[in-house]
Protein backbone atom coordinates (compact mmCIF):
# COMPACT_ATOMS: atom_id res chain seq x y z
CA UNK A 1 0.00 0.00 0.00
CA UNK A 2 2.83 2.34 0.82
CA UNK A 3 4.49 1.78 -2.52
CA UNK A 4 1.21 2.32 -4.35
CA UNK A 5 0.74 5.60 -2.51
CA UNK A 6 4.20 6.79 -3.44
CA UNK A 7 3.58 5.86 -7.07
CA UNK A 8 0.35 7.84 -7.04
CA UNK A 9 2.11 10.91 -5.67
CA UNK A 10 4.79 10.63 -8.34
CA UNK A 11 2.19 10.50 -11.07
CA UNK A 12 0.42 13.48 -9.58
CA UNK A 13 3.68 15.46 -9.51
CA UNK A 14 4.39 14.49 -13.12
CA UNK A 15 0.93 15.58 -14.19
CA UNK A 16 1.30 18.90 -12.41
CA UNK A 17 4.69 19.47 -14.02
CA UNK A 18 3.42 18.71 -17.53
CA UNK A 19 0.37 20.89 -16.98
CA UNK A 20 2.58 23.77 -15.88
CA UNK A 21 4.73 23.37 -18.99
CA UNK A 22 1.59 23.15 -21.12
CA UNK A 23 0.39 26.48 -19.76
CA UNK A 24 3.73 28.05 -20.66
CA UNK A 25 3.41 26.66 -24.20
CA UNK A 26 -0.11 28.04 -24.49
CA UNK A 27 0.98 31.50 -23.32
CA UNK A 28 3.88 31.52 -25.80
CA UNK A 29 1.55 30.59 -28.66
CA UNK A 30 -0.86 33.34 -27.63
CA UNK A 31 2.07 35.76 -27.50
CA UNK A 32 3.01 34.81 -31.06
CA UNK A 33 -0.55 35.65 -32.14
CA UNK A 34 -0.12 39.18 -30.79
CA UNK A 35 2.81 39.83 -33.16
CA UNK A 36 0.39 40.64 -35.97
CA UNK A 37 -1.15 43.46 -33.98
CA UNK A 38 1.83 45.13 -32.29
CA UNK A 39 4.26 47.13 -34.40
CA UNK A 40 7.93 46.24 -33.82
CA UNK A 41 8.48 49.99 -33.84
CA UNK A 42 6.60 50.18 -30.53
CA UNK A 43 7.57 46.87 -28.93
CA UNK A 44 10.03 44.80 -30.92
CA UNK A 45 10.33 41.69 -28.65
CA UNK A 46 6.88 40.46 -29.67
CA UNK A 47 8.07 40.20 -33.29
CA UNK A 48 10.48 37.43 -32.22
CA UNK A 49 7.50 35.52 -30.76
CA UNK A 50 5.81 35.75 -34.15
CA UNK A 51 8.92 34.41 -35.85
CA UNK A 52 8.84 31.44 -33.49
CA UNK A 53 5.13 30.72 -34.10
CA UNK A 54 5.72 27.35 -35.85
CA UNK A 55 7.88 26.16 -32.94
CA UNK A 56 5.23 27.13 -30.38
CA UNK A 57 2.58 25.47 -32.55
CA UNK A 58 4.49 22.19 -32.71
CA UNK A 59 5.02 22.22 -28.94
CA UNK A 60 1.28 22.67 -28.38
CA UNK A 61 0.48 19.86 -30.80
CA UNK A 62 2.81 17.67 -28.73
CA UNK A 63 0.92 18.51 -25.53
CA UNK A 64 -2.42 17.92 -27.25
CA UNK A 65 -1.33 14.43 -28.30
CA UNK A 66 0.34 13.76 -24.95
CA UNK A 67 -2.87 14.35 -22.98
CA UNK A 68 -4.93 12.39 -25.50
CA UNK A 69 -2.64 9.38 -25.11
CA UNK A 70 -3.18 9.44 -21.34
CA UNK A 71 -6.90 10.25 -21.74
CA UNK A 72 -6.64 13.51 -19.86
CA UNK A 73 -9.03 16.42 -20.53
CA UNK A 74 -6.11 18.87 -20.43
CA UNK A 75 -5.71 18.38 -24.22
CA UNK A 76 -8.39 21.07 -24.55
CA UNK A 77 -5.88 23.72 -23.42
CA UNK A 78 -3.71 23.42 -26.53
CA UNK A 79 -6.58 22.44 -28.82
CA UNK A 80 -8.56 25.60 -28.08
CA UNK A 81 -5.44 27.76 -28.40
CA UNK A 82 -4.54 26.24 -31.77
CA UNK A 83 -8.11 26.69 -33.05
CA UNK A 84 -8.06 30.34 -31.95
CA UNK A 85 -5.07 30.78 -34.27
CA UNK A 86 -6.58 28.99 -37.26
CA UNK A 87 -5.91 32.00 -39.51
CA UNK A 88 -2.23 31.75 -38.60
CA UNK A 89 -2.14 28.04 -39.31
CA UNK A 90 -3.59 28.31 -42.84
CA UNK A 91 -1.20 31.13 -43.72
CA UNK A 92 1.73 28.76 -43.10
CA UNK A 93 0.12 25.54 -44.29
CA UNK A 94 -2.70 25.63 -46.82
CA UNK A 95 -5.27 22.85 -46.95
CA UNK A 96 -6.45 23.88 -50.42
CA UNK A 97 -7.30 21.31 -53.06
CA UNK A 98 -5.53 23.13 -55.89
CA UNK A 99 -2.77 21.34 -57.73
CA UNK A 100 -0.69 24.28 -58.84
CA UNK A 101 -1.28 27.00 -61.40
CA UNK A 102 -3.89 26.56 -64.08
CA UNK A 103 -4.00 28.29 -67.44
CA UNK A 104 -6.87 30.40 -68.66
CA UNK A 105 -7.30 32.88 -71.46
CA UNK A 106 -9.14 35.19 -69.09
CA UNK A 107 -6.41 35.22 -66.48
CA UNK A 108 -2.90 36.37 -65.81
CA UNK A 109 0.02 34.21 -64.83
CA UNK A 110 2.03 36.25 -62.33
CA UNK A 111 5.46 35.24 -61.07
CA UNK A 112 7.45 36.83 -58.24
CA UNK A 113 11.06 35.84 -57.67
CA UNK A 114 13.96 37.12 -55.59
CA UNK A 115 16.81 36.02 -57.88
CA UNK A 116 19.65 37.02 -55.52
CA UNK A 117 21.58 38.82 -58.29
CA UNK A 118 21.53 35.62 -60.37
CA UNK A 119 24.11 34.15 -57.98
CA UNK A 120 26.58 36.86 -59.00
CA UNK A 121 29.01 36.05 -56.18
CA UNK A 122 28.64 32.27 -56.27
CA UNK A 123 26.69 31.91 -53.01
CA UNK A 124 25.02 28.68 -54.15
CA UNK A 125 28.31 26.97 -54.90
CA UNK A 126 27.74 27.08 -58.65
CA UNK A 127 29.14 29.71 -60.98
CA UNK A 128 27.22 32.88 -61.73
CA UNK A 129 26.92 31.87 -65.36
CA UNK A 130 25.57 28.41 -64.59
CA UNK A 131 22.98 29.54 -62.06
CA UNK A 132 21.98 32.58 -64.11
CA UNK A 133 21.24 30.34 -67.08
CA UNK A 134 19.21 27.99 -64.88
CA UNK A 135 17.09 30.94 -63.72
CA UNK A 136 16.65 32.19 -67.29
CA UNK A 137 15.56 28.72 -68.39
CA UNK A 138 13.09 28.48 -65.51
CA UNK A 139 11.59 31.85 -66.35
CA UNK A 140 11.32 30.83 -70.01
CA UNK A 141 9.63 27.54 -69.10
CA UNK A 142 7.07 29.20 -66.84
CA UNK A 143 6.57 32.12 -69.28
CA UNK A 144 4.54 34.35 -66.94
CA UNK A 145 2.45 37.23 -68.24
CA UNK A 146 3.81 39.46 -65.48
CA UNK A 147 7.21 38.85 -63.86
CA UNK A 148 8.40 40.70 -60.76
CA UNK A 149 12.04 40.27 -59.79
CA UNK A 150 13.71 41.40 -56.58
CA UNK A 151 17.50 41.64 -56.13
CA UNK A 152 17.74 41.95 -59.90
CA UNK A 153 21.16 42.34 -61.52
CA UNK A 154 21.30 43.98 -64.94
CA UNK A 155 24.47 42.29 -66.20
CA UNK A 156 26.02 45.71 -66.80
CA UNK A 157 29.28 44.83 -65.04
CA UNK A 158 29.66 41.89 -67.39
CA UNK A 159 28.71 44.00 -70.43
CA UNK A 160 25.48 42.07 -70.87
CA UNK A 161 21.80 43.02 -71.00
CA UNK A 162 19.82 40.56 -68.91
CA UNK A 163 16.60 42.55 -69.41
CA UNK A 164 16.76 41.87 -73.14
CA UNK A 165 17.39 38.17 -72.51
CA UNK A 166 14.40 37.87 -70.16
CA UNK A 167 12.11 39.92 -72.42
CA UNK A 168 12.87 37.67 -75.38
CA UNK A 169 12.56 34.48 -73.30
CA UNK A 170 8.97 35.18 -72.27
CA UNK A 171 7.96 37.50 -75.16
CA UNK A 172 7.47 40.40 -72.76
CA UNK A 173 7.60 43.59 -74.79
CA UNK A 174 7.26 45.88 -71.79
CA UNK A 175 9.32 46.32 -68.64
CA UNK A 176 10.06 48.74 -65.85
CA UNK A 177 13.44 48.45 -64.16
CA UNK A 178 14.97 50.67 -61.51
CA UNK A 179 18.29 50.48 -59.74
CA UNK A 180 19.78 51.36 -56.37
CA UNK A 181 21.34 54.81 -56.07
CA UNK A 182 24.01 54.97 -53.41
CA UNK A 183 26.93 57.32 -52.82
CA UNK A 184 25.91 59.48 -55.75
CA UNK A 185 26.02 56.67 -58.30
CA UNK A 186 23.71 54.08 -59.77
CA UNK A 187 24.45 50.43 -59.05
CA UNK A 188 23.45 47.69 -61.55
CA UNK A 189 21.25 46.14 -58.86
CA UNK A 190 17.57 46.74 -58.16
CA UNK A 191 14.13 45.49 -59.07
CA UNK A 192 12.43 44.69 -62.36
CA UNK A 193 8.88 44.21 -63.62
CA UNK A 194 8.30 42.57 -67.02
CA UNK A 195 4.94 42.39 -68.78
CA UNK A 196 3.46 40.92 -71.94
CA UNK A 197 0.83 43.65 -71.76
CA UNK A 198 1.29 47.44 -72.11
CA UNK A 199 2.60 49.37 -69.12
CA UNK A 200 0.96 52.81 -69.21
CA UNK A 201 2.36 54.31 -65.99
CA UNK A 202 5.41 53.71 -63.82
CA UNK A 203 6.70 55.14 -60.58
CA UNK A 204 9.54 54.36 -58.21
CA UNK A 205 8.62 54.97 -54.57
CA UNK A 206 11.40 54.89 -52.02
CA UNK A 207 11.59 54.50 -48.25
CA UNK A 208 13.15 57.25 -46.17
CA UNK A 209 15.13 54.75 -44.07
CA UNK A 210 16.75 52.85 -46.95
CA UNK A 211 18.68 53.50 -50.16
CA UNK A 212 18.46 49.83 -51.08
CA UNK A 213 14.77 49.01 -50.70
CA UNK A 214 11.93 50.58 -52.69
CA UNK A 215 8.67 49.92 -54.57
CA UNK A 216 8.07 49.77 -58.31
CA UNK A 217 4.57 50.74 -59.40
CA UNK A 218 3.41 49.67 -62.87
CA UNK A 219 -0.07 50.15 -64.29
CA UNK A 220 -0.69 47.36 -66.80
CA UNK A 221 -3.52 47.17 -69.32
CA UNK A 222 -4.97 43.82 -70.40
CA UNK A 223 -7.93 44.28 -72.73
CA UNK A 224 -10.35 46.57 -70.93
CA UNK A 225 -8.77 45.93 -67.52
CA UNK A 226 -6.12 48.09 -65.88
CA UNK A 227 -4.20 46.64 -62.96
CA UNK A 228 -1.68 48.22 -60.64
CA UNK A 229 1.30 45.95 -60.01
CA UNK A 230 3.40 46.79 -56.95
CA UNK A 231 6.81 45.11 -56.84
CA UNK A 232 8.76 45.60 -53.63
CA UNK A 233 11.53 44.33 -51.39
CA UNK A 234 11.46 45.28 -47.72
CA UNK A 235 14.42 45.57 -45.36
CA UNK A 236 16.58 42.45 -45.17
CA UNK A 237 18.19 41.07 -42.02
CA UNK A 238 21.54 41.11 -43.84
CA UNK A 239 22.99 37.99 -42.27
CA UNK A 240 26.50 37.26 -43.45
CA UNK A 241 28.08 33.89 -44.23
CA UNK A 242 29.40 33.59 -40.66
CA UNK A 243 25.93 34.33 -39.27
CA UNK A 244 24.39 31.54 -41.33
CA UNK A 245 27.14 29.16 -40.25
CA UNK A 246 26.43 29.86 -36.60
CA UNK A 247 22.76 29.01 -37.13
CA UNK A 248 23.12 25.99 -39.40
CA UNK A 249 26.40 24.28 -38.52
CA UNK A 250 25.53 22.87 -35.11
CA UNK A 251 28.51 20.53 -35.24
CA UNK A 252 30.82 23.53 -34.86
CA UNK A 253 29.41 24.55 -31.47
CA UNK A 254 32.44 23.07 -29.72
CA UNK A 255 34.82 25.43 -31.52
CA UNK A 256 36.61 27.23 -28.67
CA UNK A 257 37.74 30.03 -31.00
CA UNK A 258 34.17 31.30 -31.51
CA UNK A 259 32.43 33.59 -29.03
CA UNK A 260 28.91 32.20 -29.52
CA UNK A 261 27.27 34.54 -27.04
CA UNK A 262 28.68 37.62 -28.74
CA UNK A 263 27.80 36.38 -32.23
CA UNK A 264 24.28 35.39 -31.16
CA UNK A 265 23.68 38.87 -29.77
CA UNK A 266 24.91 40.37 -33.05
CA UNK A 267 22.45 38.25 -35.04
CA UNK A 268 19.58 39.22 -32.74
CA UNK A 269 20.48 42.92 -33.14
CA UNK A 270 20.35 42.56 -36.92
CA UNK A 271 16.95 40.87 -36.79
CA UNK A 272 15.63 43.49 -34.36
CA UNK A 273 16.85 46.36 -36.55
CA UNK A 274 15.21 44.82 -39.64
CA UNK A 275 11.89 44.35 -37.80
CA UNK A 276 11.85 48.02 -36.81
CA UNK A 277 12.87 49.31 -40.25
CA UNK A 278 10.18 47.26 -42.00
CA UNK A 279 7.51 48.65 -39.68
CA UNK A 280 8.48 52.14 -40.89
CA UNK A 281 8.34 51.09 -44.54
CA UNK A 282 4.84 49.63 -44.35
CA UNK A 283 2.87 52.92 -44.43
CA UNK A 284 4.35 53.70 -47.86
CA UNK A 285 3.01 50.43 -49.29
CA UNK A 286 -0.33 50.81 -47.52
CA UNK A 287 -0.75 54.24 -49.09
CA UNK A 288 0.02 52.90 -52.56
CA UNK A 289 -2.60 50.18 -52.09
CA UNK A 290 -5.39 52.27 -50.60
CA UNK A 291 -4.92 55.15 -53.06
CA UNK A 292 -4.69 52.95 -56.15
CA UNK A 293 -7.37 53.73 -58.76
CA UNK A 294 -7.11 50.14 -60.03
CA UNK A 295 -7.17 46.63 -58.57
CA UNK A 296 -3.77 45.80 -57.08
CA UNK A 297 -1.46 42.86 -57.61
CA UNK A 298 1.24 43.01 -54.95
CA UNK A 299 4.44 41.00 -55.45
CA UNK A 300 7.30 41.14 -53.05
CA UNK A 301 9.86 39.85 -50.63
CA UNK A 302 8.62 41.11 -47.26
CA UNK A 303 11.37 39.40 -45.27
CA UNK A 304 8.59 38.70 -42.76
CA UNK A 305 6.49 35.62 -42.05
CA UNK A 306 2.67 35.45 -42.01
CA UNK A 307 2.79 35.79 -38.21
CA UNK A 308 4.08 39.35 -38.56
CA UNK A 309 2.82 42.89 -38.24
CA UNK A 310 3.75 43.53 -41.90
CA UNK A 311 1.64 40.63 -43.13
CA UNK A 312 -1.38 41.72 -41.09
CA UNK A 313 -1.21 45.31 -42.32
CA UNK A 314 -1.08 44.29 -45.98
CA UNK A 315 -3.82 41.66 -45.72
CA UNK A 316 -6.17 44.24 -44.24
CA UNK A 317 -6.65 45.41 -47.84
CA UNK A 318 -5.41 42.48 -49.93
CA UNK A 319 -5.93 38.73 -50.09
CA UNK A 320 -3.00 36.34 -49.84
CA UNK A 321 -2.88 34.21 -53.01
CA UNK A 322 -1.29 31.29 -51.16
CA UNK A 323 -4.09 31.16 -48.58
CA UNK A 324 -6.71 31.30 -51.34
CA UNK A 325 -5.25 28.72 -53.70
CA UNK A 326 -2.03 27.22 -52.34
CA UNK A 327 -1.41 23.73 -51.10
CA UNK A 328 0.88 22.34 -48.43
CA UNK A 329 3.77 24.18 -46.77
CA UNK A 330 4.30 27.64 -48.23
CA UNK A 331 8.05 27.91 -47.59
CA UNK A 332 9.73 30.36 -49.98
CA UNK A 333 13.10 30.91 -48.30
CA UNK A 334 15.45 28.00 -48.92
CA UNK A 335 17.97 28.49 -46.12
CA UNK A 336 18.09 28.15 -42.31
CA UNK A 337 14.49 27.31 -41.33
CA UNK A 338 11.95 25.15 -43.19
CA UNK A 339 8.89 27.28 -42.41
CA UNK A 340 10.04 30.69 -43.65
CA UNK A 341 7.44 32.02 -46.07
CA UNK A 342 8.57 35.57 -46.76
CA UNK A 343 7.66 36.03 -50.46
CA UNK A 344 4.10 36.90 -51.40
CA UNK A 345 1.63 37.57 -54.14
CA UNK A 346 -1.42 39.42 -52.83
CA UNK A 347 -4.42 40.74 -54.72
CA UNK A 348 -7.30 43.17 -54.33
CA UNK A 349 -10.50 41.56 -53.12
CA UNK A 350 -12.18 42.24 -56.47
CA UNK A 351 -9.78 39.79 -58.14
CA UNK A 352 -9.72 35.99 -57.95
CA UNK A 353 -6.93 33.43 -57.70
CA UNK A 354 -7.50 30.12 -59.47
CA UNK A 355 -4.11 28.58 -58.72
CA UNK A 356 -0.91 29.08 -56.76
CA UNK A 357 2.42 27.29 -56.87
CA UNK A 358 5.78 27.43 -55.11
CA UNK A 359 8.38 26.33 -57.67
CA UNK A 360 10.87 24.36 -55.61
CA UNK A 361 13.99 25.08 -57.61
CA UNK A 362 16.98 26.11 -55.49
CA UNK A 363 18.65 28.45 -57.95
CA UNK A 364 18.44 31.35 -55.49
CA UNK A 365 18.00 31.52 -51.72
CA UNK A 366 14.30 32.06 -52.52
CA UNK A 367 11.84 29.88 -54.38
CA UNK A 368 9.85 31.59 -57.14
CA UNK A 369 6.10 31.78 -56.58
CA UNK A 370 3.37 31.83 -59.21
CA UNK A 371 -0.29 32.83 -59.02
CA UNK A 372 -2.93 32.57 -61.70
CA UNK A 373 -5.17 35.59 -61.32
CA UNK A 374 -8.59 35.94 -62.91
CA UNK A 375 -9.78 39.40 -63.92
CA UNK A 376 -13.28 40.58 -64.70
CA UNK A 377 -13.18 42.19 -68.12
CA UNK A 378 -14.01 45.86 -68.01
CA UNK A 379 -14.22 45.92 -64.20
CA UNK A 380 -11.66 48.26 -62.61
CA UNK A 381 -13.33 48.33 -59.22
CA UNK A 382 -10.80 48.01 -56.44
Amino acid sequence: MKKAGNSSKKRSFGTRTMLFLNWIAVLLLLLSYSSRFISPGYFWPVAFAGLAYPVFLIINIFFLLFWLVFLKPFFLLSLITIVLGYNYLVSFFSFGSHNGVTDSEAGLKVMSYNVRLFNLYGWKGNSHREMRQAIFDLIKTESPDILCLQEYYSGKGLKADYADTISKAISAEYNYISFIHSGGRELPVGQATFSKYPIIFTEKVGFINSDVNFCLVSDIVKGTDTLRVINTHLESVKLGKEDFSLVTEWNSLNDSTINYQQKSRAILRKIKSAFIKRSSQLPVIEHLITESPYPVIFCGDLNDTPASFAYKKLTNNLDDAFVLAGKGIGQTYTEVLPWLRIDYIMISKSLKVSGFDVVRKSYSDHYPIIAHIETKAGNNDR
